[in-house]
């Protein structure tokens, strides 16, 4: 399969699945594996990186108006300054644990991309995760009411989704809903922190992108243009999703895909 089919197809994947609670990351790896002509991609981290960028443009557009108040805030501009700075420093403290993970464990990490296995096995988790928000009861609460405790919890989990196969909306989200966030408010607060996350993470992979994605201008644009596109809708859908309870409707997905890829892996 050429290599540009290749890249599109996991632009497609990673603006679907870097919204909806079924990994990314997990989803890439399985794709680079399997799909004819993968080994023609990086087994590193780096292609996963380049097309989080898409969808970060995604957020970023889906909550510009929260990302302007949040800037204006900051600066001293607009109404609720000390509530939007309040909120920053929250985004602050939720996103110490991803950094100091990704800066410590880089090399680590970039070797569980290179096996479908851990990713197998982490999806199996993930289902588990997504299972057990069904038997969540959600209080409503307002960002103004998550404590720097809780937005350090989430950023915990935000963190162990580092790994591929983890879910990190999923695990965020669940987690926003069990501190008693409104779906919403616990969506938008996921969302919004991995801006920061993504930054981080592109920043670290950025000096080994030319030597190791295997891509030329060309291929990252349409990569980069497509996974946007894609994650722009499949967001929308979270959020509904997210408000209807259902996030536990994609806990049998990951269990299948879990199973099949670890059964794939283990016989090939």
């Amino acid at each position: 399969m050429p290599l540009l089919a290749i890249v599109l197809i996991l632009a497609v994947l990673q603006g679907l699945t870097e919204y909806l609670p079924v990994s990314s990351s997990g989803h890439l790896v399985l794709a680079k594996h399997f799909l004819p002509g993968g080994e023609q991609l990086a087994t590193d981290a780096s292609l996963e990186v380049l097309l989080h960028l898409g969808t970060l443009l995604a957020v970023v557009v889906f909550y510009r108006k929260r990302v302007v108040d949040l800037a204006r805030g900051f600066f001293g501009l607009g109404p609720d300054v000390q509530e939007q700075r309040r909120l920053v420093g929250l985004m602050f403290i939720a996103s110490i644990p991803a950094g100091v993970v990704g800066l410590g464990f880089e090399h680590q990490i970039d070797h569980l991309f290179a096996s479908p296995l851990p990713a197998a096995c982490a999806l199996l988790f993930t289902g588990c995760v997504l299972w057990y928000a069904k038997r969540l009861r959600v209080d409503g609460k307002r960002l103004s009411q998550l404590t720097w405790q809780g937005a350090l919890l989430i950023g915990c989990l935000q963190a162990f989704a580092i790994l591929p196969g983890i879910s990190r909306s999923g695990m965020t989200i669940v987690t926003g809903l069990r501190l008693g966030l409104s779906a919403e408010n616990a969506a938008a607060f996921s969302f919004l922190i991995s801006i920061p996350a993504i930054l981080g993470a592109a920043l670290l992979k950025l000096r080994d992108v030319e030597s190791t994605a295997g891509m030329g201008i060309t291929e990252i644009s349409l990569a980069l243009a497509t996974s946007f596109v894609v994650g722009l809708a499949a967001l929308g859908l979270l959020v509904w999703i997210a408000r209807q309870r259902k996030l536990h409707y994609f806990a049998p997905y990951c269990w299948a895909l879990g199973a099949g890829a670890l059964v794939a892996g283990l016989i090939g």
